[in-house]
C-alpha cells in the first residue's frame, strides 16, 4: 500500500470532508500526483478497502459517507481535469456517454471514467446512474454518439447491461461499447459474454481506446 493511500485512509476513516478534500487538493495542486494517480491509487481503494464491522447497517451507513466524501472531491477536482486537458492538448472528435444501468446507484467509477476520457480530449458525457434503455436511445437520437462507457458494480445488473449492447446495436451499428467496474472485474472472463467492443478493468486502460487493444478494437 502506498503511503499517500495509508495517509489518505487514516483521514477518510475519521469521515472528516475537509481534511480529506485538502489532502487531495494540496496533492493535486502541487502537481505531485496526477488525476488517474489520485483516482486509480488513492480514491478508487478508499471505496474498496473498508473493513466490516459486525453491523450491517453501520457499515452502510460508513460506506455512504465514505462515497459521499469522495464524491466531494471529485466535484473539487474537476478545474484540475480541465488544467490536465489543457496541458495535454489532446483533442478527439468523438463523444462517449458514460453511464450505469438501470438499478445501478453506485455512479463514482463513471464519474471516473468521464474525467479520464476528458482529459485524453474526448467529448465525455457523464448521464449518471441508473439509465435505462429509452433515455439512452433519446440521447443517442438528438446527438451524434460514437461510444457508450456502462459503468457496473453490482454483478446483478449483467444481464441488463447485455440486453443494452444488444438494444443499442440494433439501434445504431456504428457506436462502440465499453464495460467496466467491479463486477467486470469479478466476472473475469465470463464478461465477455456481454459482447461489448472493449473490457476496462482500469482507468489507466482507458488511455489505450485509440489505435487498438488487447481486443482489437478502437473507437
Amino acid at each position: 500500500m502506498n503511503k499517500n493511500l495509508m495517509d489518505f485512509l487514516s483521514i477518510i476513516e475519521t469521515e472528516n470532508r475537509y481534511k480529506a478534500l485538502q489532502f487531495v487538493l494540496d496533492r493535486l495542486e502541487k502537481k505531485e500526483l496526477s488525476i488517474l494517480e489520485v483516482y486509480e491509487e488513492i480514491l478508487a481503494p478508499a471505496l474498496n478497502l473498508m473493513v466490516p464491522s459486525e453491523n450491517e447497517n453501520v457499515d452502510i451507513w460508513k460506506e455512504h459517507v465514505r462515497t459521499s466524501i469522495i464524491k466531494t472531491i471529485l466535484e473539487n477536482a474537476y478545474p484540475y481535469v480541465m488544467k490536465e486537458k489543457e496541458e495535454k492538448g489532446i483533442s478527439i472528435s468523438k463523444t462517449v456517454a458514460v453511464l450505469c444501468p438501470p438499478e445501478e446507484y453506485h455512479n463514482v467509477g463513471a464519474r471516473m471514467v468521464t474525467d479520464i476520457l476528458t482529459i485524453l480530449g474526448y467529448d465525455a458525457i457523464f448521464v449518471d446512474s441508473n439509465t435505462p434503455l429509452r433515455v439512452i436511445e433519446a440521447g443517442m437520437d438528438i446527438r451524434k454518439i460514437d461510444c457508450i462507457a456502462i459503468s457496473i458494480s453490482n454483478p446483478y445488473h449483467l444481464v441488463s447491461t447485455r440486453d443494452i449492447i444488444e438494444a443499442v446495436r440494433k439501434k445504431d451499428a456504428s457506436v462502440k461499447i465499453i464495460v467496466g467496474g467491479n463486477a467486470i472485474k469479478k466476472a473475469g472472463s465470463h464478461a465477455d459474454l456481454l459482447k461489448a467492443d472493449y473490457i476496462v478493468t482500469s482507468l489507466k486502460e482507458l488511455e489505450n481506446l485509440e489505435g487498438g487493444t488487447s481486443h482489437e478494437t478502437i473507437i
